[in-house]
């Protein structure tokens, strides 16, 4: 046996060699009740050393303690840090009390033990033994508790500031959701009110062909107007209402885009720009062909609506075994700086140094889409800008994520705006 500290007797010396020596045995066995006992169903993921975390130092404490020496741990922090790591385990606070108490119960049962192996230990100093055991165990188990008071109260102020920032983004979703509506509103009250007074105007006595003709040309733009805007929240209702659904096949989406592009060549003429478009003739893959076209076009029509002279691509090509890419360039304005709308928190425009465009940053604005191909004409281009602005956009981007699709902007004042979209090849149903 080996030297007896001083002022320790010689049974106690005995007790602490005895506990020494059943270390492995008291760990197992405390894990084995935890196995053993149906409130606890993690233990299996646990390794050995996982498990017994720093529950070995407790014992240690627990010796020096018998043996009247300073720890050379602190209790309180080796219980909290073992109460950390049942936290990031995932353990509920009652299953770290379970725990504790049948290692407790463990500790209990081996005096017992050498009180039996030993009768004639001293009874005084076994019950002495006994009120150390439940002390320390009472510290460990008070510090386990107020660590998992501690994380639940920080995980509270997150979950609450976490609430907090959705509210806010909800609540700002929803202020610029009724500006959408409201712009919506007045453009409708304006387009019926010019309907009105050429309708008026056109049943004029005495009135000249020249201006008969020029009330209707007001008349029939107008009524276009009307349309486009009422055709763009019917489809963002539908889509809303989950009313879209897909009809996925193999479709040649070569083939679609130019016809597309060929369809279009007339609308460009018109405006005086040059439209290309560039991609495999045959490039068969699986999508909802209609969704796809209504994504192309509104896109396309935005750019020829947008671009006063110059240049309009459309591009399509496999980007892996995986994806592919159709994408709309222009030459145009660019978005309007701090222009702003419904999908300004949900759609991040590219701002990578390996952007298409090149230099500088993109800015991050939106932009707007017809669901129609009237293009008003002349002097009325410039102030489309501001009305309904985020209805369109928001109808293509719903219908990107219909298609689980990704859709990406790069823009630069004063050089033109990219619109990236990345589909999969095989769609899933």
């Amino acid at each position: 046996m080996s030297i007896i500290p001083p002022g320790i007797s010689q049974p106690l010396a005995e007790l602490v060699s005895y506990f020494f020596t059943r270390r492995e045995v008291i760990l197992q066995n405390w894990r084995t009740a935890c196995e053993e006992d149906l409130a606890l169903s993690k233990i299996s993921s646990l390794s050995r050393e996982e498990f017994n975390n720093l529950l070995p130092i407790i014992l240690d404490i627990l010796e020096q303690r018998l043996l009247r020496q300073t720890p050379e741990a602190d209790p309180v922090l080796m219980a909290s840090l073992h109460g950390l790591q049942r936290w990031q385990r995932a353990y509920a606070l009652p299953e770290t009390l379970r725990e504790l108490n049948h290692l407790t119960r463990i500790l209990y049962q081996e005096l017992q033990l050498f009180q039996e192996l030993i009768p004639q230990a001293n009874a005084s100093m076994l019950l002495q033994v006994q009120q150390q055991i439940s002390q320390l165990m009472s510290e460990t188990i008070l510090s386990s508790v107020q660590k998992y008071d501690e994380l639940q109260r920080l995980e509270a102020v997150n979950r609450v500031s976490t609430l907090r920032e959705a509210i806010d983004q909800m609540q700002e979703l929803s202020r610029q959701r009724s500006d959408m509506l409201r712009t919506s509103s007045h453009d409708l009250r304006g387009s019926f009110g010019l309907v009105n007074s050429a309708a008026h105007l056109l049943n004029t006595k005495g009135l000249n062909e020249q201006d008969r003709e020029q009330f209707q040309n007001i008349l029939n733009r107008n009524l276009g107007n009307i349309k486009s805007i009422l055709n763009n929240l019917m489809a963002l209702s539908r889509l809303e209402a989950g009313e879209e659904l897909l009809r996925i096949e193999p479709v040649d989406v070569g083939k679609l885009l130019t016809e597309l592009v060929t369809d279009a060549q007339v609308l460009a003429n018109d405006r005086g720009l040059i439209l290309q478009a560039n991609g495999p003739d045959t490039l068969v893959l699986e999508t909802d062909a209609a969704k796809l076209q209504r994504i192309v076009q509104n896109l396309l029509m935005n750019a020829l609506t947008y671009t006063p002279a110059g240049f309009i691509s459309v591009s399509w090509s496999k980007s892996d075994n995986n994806y592919w890419l159709v994408s709309v360039q222009d030459s145009g304005p660019g978005l309007p700086a701090g222009l702003t709308s419904l999908l300004a928190s949900q759609l991040k425009p590219v701002t990578e140094a390996t952007s298409a465009t090149g230099i500088g940053q993109p800015e991050p604005s939106v932009m707007p889409a017809s669901d129609e191909q009237h293009i008003p004409p002349g002097p009325e281009l410039a102030n489309r800008a501001n009305q309904g602005e985020g209805v369109g956009l928001q109808i293509v981007k719903r219908l990107c994520d219909l298609l689980d699709a990704k859709l990406e902007i790069e823009t630069h004042t004063g050089r033109g705006t990219l619109f990236r979209i990345r589909l999969s090849i095989h769609q899933a149903g």
